[in-house]
């Protein structure tokens, strides 16, 4: 999909042209627009939150059971475009204990039509991450988001509008931020702890075979 087709498809689910400024994290920007007052507002707060699983091929699978095995949550959709991901799924989410299984859906927004689900969490592929969340948030869903939020800055940028318009809290899943352990290195960084930081590398290995 070209950049235009990407602005033009977003602008028609409706986040029009708000834009604003963000810090150094997208999500460090929205968490600062809530206080401890919204976050007890949240719907199910104090009851059980009633979630959907969108996108359930792989990592979705595997949350779905996590998110089933909290006290204070329920799976009540599953959600995948390929039919063949739902049926494991809704087998992760009882082997983890959860007593009711949840029902099946192919289309997202049918999901989001739903008003008994509280919120949402997605692992859908990438592109689709920023317009999910967007659109979630549009239809008085909170949303867990897998990384990365957006297919590019100003996608990022307008979600962050969207869910402040909406009061809705988002999460993004960038977990190792979060970790005590690598917030304080690099708090040490920039403390200076190895002198002027002016080149990093990363890397990725895994054994998995060829995607194309």
């Amino acid at each position: 999909m070209s950049n235009n087709s990407r602005r033009d498809f977003i602008k028609k689910i409706g986040i029009g042209t708000a834009a604003l400024s963000v810090g150094n994290s997208v999500f460090g920007g929205t968490a600062s627009a809530f206080s401890a007052k919204s976050y007890r507002n949240i719907i199910g707060a104090n009851d059980r939150i009633n979630m959907a699983t969108i996108g359930v091929n792989s990592r979705g699978n595997s949350m779905g059971g996590t998110i089933a095995k909290q006290k204070n949550a329920q799976v009540i959709t599953v959600c995948d475009v390929d039919s063949r991901a739902i049926p494991k799924a809704i087998d992760t989410i009882v082997k983890a204990g959860q007593t009711t299984a949840p029902k099946s859906e192919k289309d997202l927004r049918r999901v989001l039509e739903d008003k008994s689900v509280d919120a949402i969490y997605t692992a859908t592929p990438d592109h689709w991450h920023a317009p999910l969340t967007i659109m979630a948030c549009q239809a008085g869903k909170h949303v867990y988001v897998e990384k990365p939020l957006s297919h590019n800055p100003k996608e990022g940028e307008m979600a962050v509008a969207v869910a402040r318009k909406y009061n809705r809290i988002v999460q993004m899943g960038a977990q190792r931020r979060s970790a005590p352990t690598l917030t304080k290195g690099i708090q040490l960084l920039h403390e200076g702890i190895i002198g002027r930081v002016y080149m990093a590398k990363t890397w990725y290995t895994n054994t998995r075979k060829e995607t194309f």
